[in-house]
């Protein structure tokens, strides 16, 4: 199994939603403080749809698989890319 201690990797996801939900998105990653970091991709003005992506080590991918899933049960979103392994130096 990979670490981010031994080999710097870390797990990118990129999920896609409606702009309305978002924030719930960023409330509940904000509250499981953490599990990773998110950042929203440029958009242009008036677009309906988000971009997240989403980064965490490969020793949280289980509790953010945990979270996603459970959030799926409340909100609609598209996973565009998961848990894609990236270099750290690669940001």
């Amino acid at each position: 199994m990979y670490s981010y201690k031994e080999d710097k990797l870390l797990l990118r996801t990129t999920l896609s939603m409606e702009k309305d939900i978002t924030s719930f998105l960023y409330f509940t990653l904000e509250a499981n403080e953490g599990i990773c970091f998110y950042s929203t991709l440029p958009f242009e003005k008036g677009d309906k749809y988000r971009d997240i992506v989403l980064y965490s080590t490969p020793e949280l991918k289980p509790d953010l698989e945990n979270i996603l899933n459970h959030l799926k049960k409340t909100i609609s979103f598209e996973e565009k890319e998961l848990f894609t392994q990236i270099k750290e130096d690669s940001l």
